[in-house]
């Protein structure tokens, strides 16, 4: 549990007010008898003045940039301009926070107070915090609110070393601030490993989609169709051991961290605004960018819509979004593609791999529909497609040059209407294998079927990497803070173990076994249902395995015409599906950007080094 203690009297505390024998016998004297009933006023909250300023607004953003600028968070900040802030928060781990060299970096009527006040923090499993009252220079005289937030020193071996988990406990009650003042946040790392983490645990504790209201002169006292700006949150991180991170590490924290709010914006945005149309206009949005005069990226952006879609043969998609399209809510499958400067013209190596994404824009179930308590909430099922669209946005800026990236969001919304799919109906995805349903309500594992015999067979990627909400099942097996894992490449699953580590974005391994699998689909009219006979026999590991049945056929076997002999030179192929269903979404049903740390991590690390 989050540990918190009392402030010990400094001298910037302010003091309890003395109680003497004359005030005690006052309150007496107007204390009932007792056994007296003891009436109490009912609360009155006052309606606003209608003499109250208007708040700071603009109309509801349209762009990615608009929306940050509502509430921005600048994660390259310097310390000086986080110390400057109205509010200040620091935390790290307590060696890191005592170190001579960030105490040193402190002022002056900071550092006097600081040691003794990260010693009385008691830092339990999730950290531990206080507030200090401290004078300060240039702050007009008065006192500045400091959090000192202290992160576990250890963790268990499954767990992110950075201590991640602990920072939003730490900022629970801290809010972003409001138009014209700010806030700092500081973060002191023992390593440089931590950074990215430590700034990911920061953007998901300031979201930026807001539908609340805003006090204005409209009717009602409020605004409508406006968003309130707010205050600038100011993010430092410093090295305990050489104080500025390096180059490097500073653009991976901005580009990770900012499309960690991109995704979480994304999932948080209701599906009447965010829906197939608007999620295939953020994936073009953000191509357009990096191919723009900011990055001068080689990307490319296509997207296939209905007709194409049906003529072509992705009849997963068009089975989920056929009742949404007969309202105008047609389904989508995006590519977007980065090739590395230069790799064309020198001839040079690179391995190709896909990211695919489910993008259930909404998922009301189908014919089997959801319960009252089951929908709410349901917008959250493309967070598969966010995750995967953020971390393409992240590699790119970071121009990767060992790999080319191919991102493929698989986008529907799982409507009820007259052109809904039906259980019993036979479904033929892009790879061929037809499908019986018989469960409308495991519609994501039907469009990335398409997605993932798209990516493997006609865009030959080397690597295919499936990324969705799932399975609830999934939160039985690895809970709300890792995702489940699937893989049929051993090497493959230990990186994203250890990437899942090192970035927060936790994930553990599944059993990847088809023999026990795969019959738990069999079908007596078609090559396979949609859904397990068993709900008791691993199903996460089963509607991953599912997915893998729409591998285009051979692609990651060594014989893949069947000849028995294996092909001289193959390239090892490797396919990982990531379940995060629990750790899409907080306890508050908000977006986390679950995967975009996770993606990143995973193909700049030691897996992909020199476009292995």
């Amino acid at each position: 549990a989050m540990a918190t203690s009392s402030c010990p009297p400094f001298a910037s505390a302010p003091r309890a007010a003395v109680i003497g024998a004359a005030s005690r016998a006052i309150a007496r004297r107007g204390a009932p008898p007792t056994g007296a009933k003891r009436r109490v006023a009912s609360t009155v909250v006052p309606r606003a003045s209608a003499d109250a300023p208007p708040v700071p607004a603009v109309d509801i953003p349209h762009t990615n940039d608009e929306w940050e600028a509502v509430s921005p968070v600048d994660f390259a900040a310097d310390v000086s301009a986080a110390l400057a802030a109205d509010k200040v928060v620091i935390l790290g781990k307590r060696g890191a926070l005592r170190s001579p060299g960030f105490v040193a970096s402190l002022p002056e009527s900071l550092r006097t107070v600081w040691l003794e006040a990260v010693a009385a923090v008691r830092a339990g499993d999730n950290g531990g915090k206080r507030s200090i009252m401290v004078p300060w220079e240039g702050h007009g005289g008065s006192l500045k609110d400091v959090v000192v937030g202290v992160l576990p020193t250890a963790v268990s071996r499954h767990n992110c070393p950075a201590a991640a988990h602990a920072v939003d406990a730490i900022l629970a009650g801290v809010h972003p601030p409001a138009h014209g003042r700010t806030l700092g946040v500081i973060t002191a790392l023992a390593s440089t490993s931590d950074a990215v983490p430590i700034a990911v645990a920061v953007a998901r504790h300031f979201p930026t989609y807001t539908a609340k209201s805003v006090r204005g002169g409209g009717r009602g006292g409020v605004e409508r169709g406006r968003v309130a700006l707010r205050g600038a949150v100011l993010v430092a991180q410093t090295n305990t051991l050489s104080c500025d991170l390096d180059e490097e590490t500073s653009a991976r924290v901005v580009a990770v961290a900012r499309a960690v709010r991109l995704a979480s914006r994304v999932v948080d945005t209701p599906p009447a605004a965010m829906d197939p149309d608007a999620l295939v206009g953020e994936a073009a949005a953000v191509a357009a960018e990096l191919a723009g005069p900011t990055f001068g990226l080689d990307v490319a952006f296509d997207a296939l819509r209905y007709d194409a879609l049906k003529a072509i043969g992705f009849g997963g998609l068009v089975a989920v979004g056929d009742a949404a399209a007969r309202d105008g809510r047609e389904p989508a499958l995006v590519h977007v593609k980065y090739r590395p400067h230069g790799a064309a013209e020198e001839g040079r190596s690179v391995r190709k791999i896909a990211l695919v994404g489910k993008g259930i824009t909404y998922d009301t179930g189908g014919l089997q529909i959801k319960g009252k308590s089951g929908m709410p909430g349901m917008k959250t099922d493309m967070g598969g497609a966010a995750a995967a669209l953020g971390a393409f946005k992240a590699l790119c800026q970071l121009r990767p040059h060992h790999v080319e990236l191919h991102l493929v969001l698989c986008i529907a919304e799982n409507a009820v209407g007259p052109g809904a799919f039906r259980p019993d109906d036979v479904v033929a995805p892009l790879s061929g294998r037809t499908v019986e349903v018989n469960n409308t309500d495991a519609e994501g594992r039907l469009v990335l079927a398409d997605g993932v015999a798209y990516a493997s067979g006609t865009l030959g990627c080397d690597d295919v990497i499936d990324v969705a909400t799932l399975t609830g099942a999934q939160m039985i097996a690895t809970g709300k803070n890792f995702a489940g894992v699937v893989s049929d490449d051993e090497a493959m699953e230990r990186a994203c173990v250890v990437a899942g580590r090192a970035s927060g974005d936790l994930a553990h391994p599944l059993p990847y076994a088809p023999e026990f699998f795969t019959k738990e689909f069999r079908s007596k009219i078609a090559d396979m249902k949609n859904s397990v006979k068993d709900r008791s026999n691993a199903q996460t590991s089963c509607a991953g395995q599912f997915i893998a049945n729409h591998l285009d056929r051979g692609w990651n076997r060594a014989d893949p015409d069947g000849s028995g002999e294996e092909t001289e030179g193959r390239i090892r192929r490797r396919w990982l599906h990531v379940d995060m269903a629990g750790p899409a979404t907080n306890k508050d049903g908000r977006g986390t950007g679950y995967g975009v740390a996770l993606l990143v991590h995973l193909i700049s690390g030691e897996l992909y080094a020199e476009g292995k």
